[in-house]
């Protein structure tokens, strides 16, 4: 079930190149305008020190240009909103509200109910069940009350399942104090507080499998249950922090595995969305250019997933720059789609690239009638290989393209000659986002040795750059 949404936030442009050519992109084409001509929210977190004001004004200007969808690291967890019992503080998250209000992006708020960042107060009454009750319920109350409106999904309950043989995480508070209904309890006073809030069950390691012994199997028999019981459970936030051990094999967590769940969930008409996104590598290793191409495929693969699932829409990452990042708490390195000085990295161009090539399918079911806006959605088999329908001309592969600034290109056989740039990046992407070829310092023309078919090639100079498909013939 795709949302179809207004383009939110800054206006863009929509100056065209590639005159002749019946396909071409936007000149200023951002993760974020694709994401909404797509349907999608694309996102990452405002960390700690954007709150506290430590992050050059550079950082801002990527956040909001390129994503339509924020949540705080910290600043609405229970103990920034609650430090001291019965006293709220919301100044964090007022601030980040106005900011997404400023530049039209969806709030997520994290989160209501976890085991963690507790106040030590609320310890005091671990031992008293209609207390602790009592303070969840005024929690909730008073947070989601006072963004009713303003913060458009909650991540109600968050990690509530042990990692190891699935089962209730027995040392939470509340599970101690309380039980696994507090739960229940807490998806009913949300929905309360805020009728129109989507609400979400958050937690890691749901891309391993759904099965009796995973993570994600243990949760999706208490999904079914809390919708059997009418408790109103409208998503699943799957955090995905995923790891490369092996640098040079595979990633741990499959996206074929968090597909199958975000299947089984829309038996149950609830959605899955992913809510921390990072990739990333051990630390102290040696990350070369192979590894943040395949870092980038994985990045694309779990996109997919949110472009081609009809019950998935969200697609938010833990960061946005490699330098502040929190996975060094975790021994991790270099998993962000920014790199230390905000420059893009392989995986900022095949999610680009992917979004640029992704066709959905033609419309073909009834209109969809849930809470969200309504869309036609395609409930048959879906075909996940990108088909290209560019109508080609039969005497030349490409026409010349004119591109922002002065660079202009033109495709001679298998040559790519470019007037306007004085050294010019060239990176070549094939229909899935994933690069085959890259050429620097090019003046004047660069040979493309790369196989017959269609691609998207790039052109950098400086900060323009023109991002067009071409046909090799």
């Amino acid at each position: 079930m795709k949302i179809k949404h207004p383009i939110l936030g800054i206006a863009l442009s929509v100056a065209l190149f590639g005159v002749g050519v019946t396909s071409s992109f936007a000149a200023d084409e951002t993760l974020r305008s694709l994401a909404e001509k797509n349907g999608i929210y694309i996102g990452a977190i405002l960390n700690s020190q954007w709150f506290g004001g430590g992050l050059p004004s550079q950082y801002e200007q990527v956040h909001k240009t390129q994503f339509n969808i924020v949540v705080a690291e910290n600043e609405m967890k229970f103990d920034a909103t609650e430090p001291q019992e019965g006293r709220f503080n919301y100044n964090n998250g007022d601030k980040m509200v106005k900011y997404a209000q400023q530049n039209g992006m969806r709030v997520r708020g994290h989160a209501l109910a976890w085991h963690s960042q507790v106040p030590n107060w609320v310890n005091n009454y671990k031992n008293d069940k209609q207390k602790l009750l009592k303070v969840l319920k005024n929690h909730i109350d008073n947070v989601v009350g006072h963004w009713k409106g303003k913060v458009a999904e909650w991540d109600v309950v968050n990690e509530a399942i042990s990692n190891n043989e699935p089962q209730w995480r027995g040392y939470s508070v509340w599970y101690q104090g309380i039980g696994p209904e507090f739960i229940d309890s807490a998806f009913v006073w949300a929905h309360a507080a805020d009728p129109d809030a989507e609400l979400c069950y958050n937690d890691y390691n749901l891309e391993q499998g759904v099965n009796p012994k995973a993570k994600a199997g243990f949760l999706l028999e208490q999904v079914k249950r809390w919708v059997a019981n009418g408790i109103p459970i409208h998503c699943v936030g799957s955090q995905t922090h995923v790891e490369d051990t092996t640098t040079d094999k595979h990633f741990i967590g499959s996206p074929d595995s968090l597909r199958s769940l975000a299947k089984e969930l829309a038996k149950l008409n609830v959605k899955l969305k992913i809510t921390e996104l990072d990739i990333g590598f051990k630390s102290g290793i040696n990350v070369s250019k192979s590894d943040l191409e395949r870092q980038g495929q994985t990045f694309r693969q779990y996109l997919d997933i949110i472009l081609e699932e009809p019950n998935a829409d969200t697609y938010l990452i833990w960061g946005v720059s490699d330098k502040w990042s929190w996975l060094g708490g975790l021994n991790r390195q270099k998993g962000l789609i920014y790199d230390d000085n905000l420059k893009p990295k392989p995986a900022f161009d095949s999610l680009l690239v992917r979004l640029q090539n992704f066709e959905p399918p033609q419309d073909t079911a009834a209109t969809d009638t849930t809470k969200q806006d309504t869309t036609v959605t395609d409930t048959t088999k879906k075909d996940t290989t990108v088909k290209d329908t560019v109508g080609l001309d039969s005497t030349i592969s490409i026409a010349r393209s004119a591109g922002p600034g002065s660079i202009t290109t033109q495709l001679s056989g298998h040559t790519l000659l470019i007037t306007g740039a004085k050294s010019a990046i060239v990176d070549v992407f094939d229909m899935q986002g994933r690069p085959v070829f890259s050429a620097k310092n090019v003046k004047g023309s660069v040979d493309l040795k790369i196989p017959e078919g269609l691609y998207v090639v790039r052109v950098r100079d400086g900060s323009t750059n023109l991002t067009r498909r071409i046909a090799i013939k």
